[in-house]
C-alpha cells in the first residue's frame, strides 16, 4: 500500500492516524493533570473526588444502558451505598452485549465479525473504537470496547505512575537516545496488550519507529536471537517469559541489557522478582490489570500493588459476596472501572483473589495497596526431538493461545501426566462436541509443539470437566509435572499427536 506525500511528511500511514496522535495527546494532557492534582490532594479531597466519579458513572450506567436499568431496577435511584448495586458477571454482560452497551452502532454480532479477522489488529473500530478480546479462565470469551479518552487515561495512569525504582528515579534516564522497545505476548489475536501497543505504534511515529511487538508463539531461541538483533533498552512481557528469558541471560544466550523490564498478565512471586533482577541487572516494573480494567495497580519499588483508587473501585468479597476485611485473601473481586463509559462495569465479578494490605508504605505512597493470586499456569518441560538435546519449555500462554485462537476452544484444562503425555479437560455440555473440539485441539497442539523442537507427546481426552481453585474460582488451564519429573514414561496410553 502506498504512501501519499503528506502521510509519509507527518510518518504515519495516514493524515487520519497524524490527528489520532494529536488528540491522544491533548486527552492525555487534562487527564495527567487530573491525576497530579488528585495525588496532590489531602485525604479528604481525594475522598470527594472518588463518591463523584462513582456517583457520575451509577448515574451514567443507569440511563444510558438498558441492561443495568433492568439489573438495578430494585435499587432506590441515587442511592450511594455500592453493596446495594448486584454484581454482574462476564456471562451476564456478554449475554445482554447489545443492551449493556452505550453506543447503539455497537453490536455483538458486528464486533464478532471484527474480531474474527486478525488482519484488524488495532484498527479503530467505526473509526474511533478500539477493541479486545478475551477469554481468560472463565471460559467465557468477552469483547471490550474503549473510546478515545479511556485510552488516554490509560496512558496517563501508566506514564504519571509508573515507578521504575531507586535504580532509575527518572524515567527519562531510559531514553538518552531512542530506546528500543520490545513486547513479547500473544500478538496473533485482539488482545488487549498487542491492540493498546499496535494502536500508539500507529498514531505515534516515535513510537512506531521503536518499538517492535514479539510473538511468545515463537521457538525460544528463534525469539532470543530476534531480541539480541534487536538490542532493546525496554522489555515487556509475562513473568514466566521474562524467567525463560532470564535464564537464557543467566547462560549466556541472551545478550541484551534492557534499563527496565515491565511484566503483568500473570502473578509475580518475590523469588521470580529476584531472580529475574539478577539475572538482567535492572529493575522489574509490575502493573495489575485486566482487559476489563486497564491498570488498575502499579508496583512500587518496594513490590507493593498500589491501586489507583481514583479511577477503579476494588472491593474483595468471600464466596458469599459480603467483604473481606484487610489482610485476608478473597475469594473474589468485584471491580468497577471509572474510565470506561462505553460499556460501563460496576461491581463486576473479575474471580481473582486479592488481600488488601492497610499498612503504611515504605514508599509513602498514600493510596492502598494490594497482593495478587492471579493467574500463574505452569511452563511446560518437554523433551526435544533427538537423543541428548535437553529440554524444549513451553510458555503456559503460549499453549492457551493457540488452543483458543486456533482450535477454537474456551474453558479447557491441558494437564502434563507423564514426561511425554498430557490429557485434556473440555468443559463442553455434549459429548460430541467434546469429541470435535479435542480433535482440534490435538491438531494444532502437535503442529505447534513440533515448530518448538520438542519430541511427540500422547493427548488423551479425559471426562471430566477442568477443575477450578476451589478458593478463587480460577482456573489454572496448563498444569505441568512437578519438577524433576522429566523422565521416559513406561507405558503409553495412547497413541502420539501427529
Amino acid at each position: 500500500m502506498s504512501i501519499d506525500p503528506v502521510s509519509a511528511l507527518l510518518g504515519t500511514a495516514s493524515p487520519w492516524e497524524w490527528w489520532r496522535g494529536v488528540d491522544d495527546l491533548w486527552r492525555w494532557g487534562l487527564h495527567a493533570q487530573k491525576i497530579w492534582a488528585y495525588d496532590a490532594a489531602d485525604d479528604t479531597r481525594r475522598a470527594e473526588i472518588r463518591r463523584e466519579r462513582l456517583a457520575g458513572m451509577i448515574e451514567h450506567a443507569r440511563t444510558r444502558s438498558a441492561f443495568y436499568r433492568a439489573h438495578w431496577r430494585h435499587v432506590p435511584p441515587g442511592s450511594d451505598d455500592l453493596t446495594a448495586y448486584p454484581p454482574v458477571s462476564r456471562g451476564q454482560l456478554m449475554a445482554s452485549f447489545d443492551d449493556w452497551v452505550i453506543d447503539p452502532d455497537l453490536r455483538k454480532a458486528d464486533l464478532l465479525k471484527f474480531v474474527a479477522d486478525p488482519q484488524r489488529i488495532a484498527e479503530p473500530y467505526l473509526g474511533k473504537y478500539a477493541v479486545w478480546t478475551s477469554s481468560g479462565t472463565t471460559g467465557v470469551p468477552g469483547i471490550y470496547v474503549q473510546d478515545a479518552d479511556a485510552l488516554a487515561l490509560y496512558s496517563a495512569l501508566m506514564t504519571c505512575r509508573f515507578d521504575l525504582g531507586a535504580r532509575i528515579a527518572d524515567p527519562r534516564a531510559l531514553v538518552p537516545e531512542p530506546a528500543r522497545l520490545a513486547f513479547i505476548a500473544a500478538v496473533e489475536g485482539h488482545f488487549a496488550g498487542v491492540v493498546s501497543w499496535e494502536r500508539q505504534r500507529r498514531i505515534h511515529p516515535a513510537i512506531g519507529a521503536s518499538a517492535r511487538a514479539f510473538s511468545i508463539l515463537r521457538p525460544l531461541p528463534e525469539l532470543v536471537a530476534a531480541l539480541n538483533e534487536w538490542r532493546p533498552g525496554f522489555v515487556a512481557s509475562y513473568p514466566t517469559m521474562l524467567m525463560l528469558l532470564a535464564r537464557e541471560r543467566a547462560e549466556g544466550r541472551l545478550a541484551i541489557e534492557p534499563r527496565a523490564l515491565w511484566c503483568g498478565g500473570e502473578g509475580l512471586t518475590r523469588a521470580d522478582r529476584a531472580a529475574i533482577e539478577a539475572a538482567f541487572g535492572c529493575p522489574v516494573v509490575e502493573d495489575y490489570g485486566a482487559s476489563e480494567c486497564m491498570n488498575m495497580a502499579f508496583a512500587c519499588r518496594h513490590g507493593r500493588l498500589h491501586v489507583n483508587d481514583d479511577w477503579v473501585v476494588l472491593e474483595p468479597v468471600d464466596e458469599q459476596g459480603r467483604p473481606v476485611p484487610p489482610g485476608e485473601a478473597s475469594a473474589s473481586v468485584l471491580v468497577t472501572n471509572l474510565a470506561n463509559r462505553v460499556q460501563p462495569l460496576v461491581r463486576y465479578d473479575l474471580s481473582d483473589s486479592v488481600t488488601l494490605d492497610d499498612s503504611p508504605c515504605p514508599c509513602g505512597c498514600g493510596r492502598p495497596s494490594v497482593r495478587i493470586e492471579g493467574r500463574r499456569d505452569d511452563v511446560l518441560l518437554l523433551r526435544r526431538i533427538g537423543q541428548g538435546k535437553g529440554e524444549v519449555r513451553i510458555l503456559p500462554l503460549a499453549i492457551e493461545t493457540v488452543i483458543e485462537e486456533q482450535a477454537g476452544v474456551h474453558g479447557f484444562q491441558l494437564v502434563q501426566t507423564a514426561p511425554d503425555a498430557m490429557c485434556l479437560r473440555i468443559e463442553v455440555a455434549d459429548d460430541a462436541e467434546r469429541a470435535k473440539a479435542f480433535t482440534r485441539v490435538k491438531r494444532v497442539l502437535a503442529r505447534y509443539l513440533k515448530a518448538q523442537g520438542a519430541a511427540p507427546v500422547t493427548l488423551s481426552l479425559d471426562p471430566q470437566p477442568p477443575e477450578a481453585n476451589p478458593v478463587s474460582g480460577k482456573l489454572r488451564q496448563v498444569r505441568a509435572l512437578p519438577p524433576g519429573s522429566l523422565q521416559p514414561t513406561l507405558t503409553p496410553t495412547s497413541a502420539p499427536m501427529p
